[in-house]
């Protein structure tokens, strides 16, 4: 048996010591309980509030390094995404390494006919979404289309396009328009039936 081994399924690449990561940790508690954060998403300001956190100033909720903490305790050790055909395709657990990803609907667009740059059509994104699901070292992409207020419509048909032709994770999914709120859950799961 050897002590102090670790075996990587995959090369590693570390910029940070032990004692670095821990010194950053304890400067982002810092951070979180006298500074704060901004939150858009009253739902999440009332979590935080209803667990301790300070949120008389949505532009600065002041979160106490105990309930950080306590998340990174109760939070899995290990999450496991799953392509849309139900296959494990990304298992995240500090040991795995590096996971890379690619976005469909980048707003500038290499037209490979042409050679030329433009911005893209909502066309674009789901053939973008089927070259990315057949690339190897891919294994997960999001969609960074503004929310649903932006684009009426054609963000319907651009996200059920890509849903359509992607299989491998799409974590992301939506974002509210910068000051807006994020879609609800009904929509997401609106969404998800077109796919």
């Amino acid at each position: 048996m050897r002590a102090n081994y670790v075996h990587y399924g995959s090369p590693q690449f570390r910029i940070l010591s032990d004692k670095q990561i821990e010194e950053l940790h304890f400067a982002t508690l810092q951070i979180l309980e006298r500074t704060g954060v901004a939150f858009e998403c009253q739902e999440a300001i009332d979590i935080l509030g209803n667990a301790g956190a300070d949120v008389s100033n949505p532009d600065s909720v002041k979160i106490p390094s105990y309930m950080v903490e306590q998340a990174l305790r109760t939070a899995p050790k290990m999450v496991t995404l799953y392509s849309r055909e139900g296959e494990p395709a990304i298992v995240l657990n500090r040991q795995t390494g590096s996971h890379f990803g690619s976005m469909p609907d980048c707003p500038d667009f290499l037209d490979p006919y042409t050679r030329k740059r433009r911005k893209r059509y909502i066309e674009d994104i789901a053939d973008t979404a089927r070259v990315i699901d057949a690339l190897p070292n891919i294994e997960w992409s999001y969609l960074a289309t503004p929310g649903h207020k932006a684009v009426p419509g054609a963000l319907y048909s651009t996200i059920r396009d890509a849903l359509r032709a992607k299989i491998k994770p799409l974590p992301r999914l939506l974002s509210g328009e910068k000051g807006g709120e994020p879609p609800s859950v009904s929509m997401v799961v609106d969404i998800f039936a077109w796919a």
